[in-house]
């Protein structure tokens, strides 16, 4: 065998022994201590119940003959004394009147089109864009079943279509269109026929088109005396009780846009305190909102609790029954989730966990935003003195001690390699100093 074979052998045996010393220290190290990964982690506490809507109401009434055309869909604001229902012959008089009015509606978005105002500034791709975030708007809608919202935003929509048909030169106008249309509303108009008479409310607030037996009774001033029973009855009609139409009373106004919910709920929520602001889902809907618990009590039987939650928000889909199921929500947090047994003091008693930096022991402090009896959340920073998500939080495998130590022993070597450092550059520099006067004595 020759010189330079030997020799990578050697080498390449030198690696392995290296790799395998190395892969077996590492080894035994990782084995010393069990870790788990910090995580960004959101905590929230989910109560679900029955609820019933609270209002102040007052029912309309109407003893004469003839339909009813309402005015405002459900959850719309009425003004004082104004008119919330005409009263027609038949349903083809109204039918004749909301077809007149959609073939006005639609000769006003095709006029507005072909404006010449309106064409002759538009750039092809800033319309096509507008195009493409009113169609996501209207998705959004529909998914979300805001339906009622949707009209508005549809005739827009239709709008921005008519503009780039214009633009890019597809139709060089509506005419045609417009004419036709105007006809059909001059041979509808000859039909129609006004309405008999009209219904108004006496009081301002929000309208709502059914009644159901509770107007009166549910109110916000007698709502701390409902009994657990009487909830309990309520939630299992479940709406049952819900008149629209075909008698004398034609809906409601509801004075004001604050209203309660009152429900039952185990009483082993000990969370649940009066003040604290919660989020309320409900199954009817996709509608969330904002709330506040105003107060919690025992009820009879020791194993509920009457809660009572008041919200001010007025939709459609939030006066569209007297019962719901509900989804309350709260301590709502984000933060970096930390077992609660991995939590320790440093030596300057600030509260944190030690974790494994590589191969080194650190000290990362939290700020605890929420807790429970399995692990903590730490609020999000940037500060690197916390702990942040992806650290290696040591759980076991050594004593406080012994971890304190290993941290202490791990920044002591950090605060020495800037020191030894700038040893070694002065040494440098010296020694470049009398390698420059060396040539000058050897001159002289």
């Amino acid at each position: 065998m020759n010189t330079v074979t030997a020799k990578i052998l050697v080498f390449f045996l030198s690696v392995f022994i290296l790799i395998t010393v190395f892969s077996q220290v590492s080894m035994l190290f990782d084995d010393k201590y069990k870790t788990e990964t910090a995580v960004s982690y959101s905590s929230a506490e989910e109560i679900f119940f029955n609820g019933v809507y609270v209002r102040d109401e007052k029912v309309l009434t109407y003893t004469g003959s003839g339909v009813l055309d309402y005015t405002n869909a459900d959850g719309g604001r009425i003004a004082k004394n104004s008119v919330v229902a005409y009263v027609y012959g038949s349903e083809d008089e109204i039918y004749t009147k909301k077809k007149i009015e959609r073939l006005n509606n639609e000769i006003k978005l095709l006029e507005n089109a072909q404006s010449p105002g309106t064409t002759e500034a538009t750039q092809q791709e800033f319309i096509a864009g507008l195009i493409s975030e009113k169609y996501q708007q209207l998705v959004t809608m529909s998914a979300e079943e805001k339906y009622s919202d949707m009209a508005e935003q549809r005739d827009d929509f239709l709008s921005l279509l008519n503009i780039y048909q214009i633009v890019v030169k597809k139709e060089a106008n509506f005419n045609s269109r417009i004419d036709k249309l105007k006809s059909e509303v001059a041979l509808l108009q000859n039909k129609q026929k006004d309405y008999i008479s009209a219904v108004y409310s006496e009081d301002p607030g929000y309208f709502v088109s059914y009644t159901d037996g509770y107007e009166g009774k549910l109110t916000l001033e007698n709502i701390d005396s409902i009994s657990a029973d009487e909830i309990a009855k309520i939630t299992g009609e479940n709406n049952s009780t819900i008149v629209r139409g075909n008698t004398n009373k034609i809906g409601k106004i509801i004075s004001g846009y604050k209203w309660k919910m009152i429900g039952l709920i185990d009483s082993s929520y000990v969370s649940v305190q009066p003040g604290i602001k919660v989020t309320l889902r409900f199954a009817s809907s996709s509608e969330t909102v904002q709330a506040v618990i105003d107060s919690v009590k025992p009820a009879d039987d020791g194993e509920h609790s009457i809660i009572i939650l008041s919200c001010d928000t007025m939709t459609y889909n939030l006066v569209q029954n007297r019962v719901d199921r509900v989804q309350m929500i709260l301590n709502d947090y984000e933060g970096i989730k930390v077992p609660r047994n991995a939590i320790r003091f440093n030596s300057k008693n600030e509260k944190g966990v030690y974790i494994l930096l590589g191969q080194k022991v650190a000290f990362k402090k939290v700020d605890v935003i929420y807790e429970n009896n399995d692990y903590i959340l730490s609020k999000t920073t940037n500060d690197s003195s916390f702990i942040s998500a992806y650290d290696d939080i040591i759980l076991e495998g050594a004593n406080v001690n012994e971890l304190a130590a290993a941290a202490e022993a791990a920044e002591e070597s950090q605060s020495e390699q800037p020191a030894e450092s700038t040893q070694e550059g002065e040494s440098q520099s010296e020694q470049s100093a009398e390698s420059e006067t060396e040539p000058e004595s050897s001159t002289e």
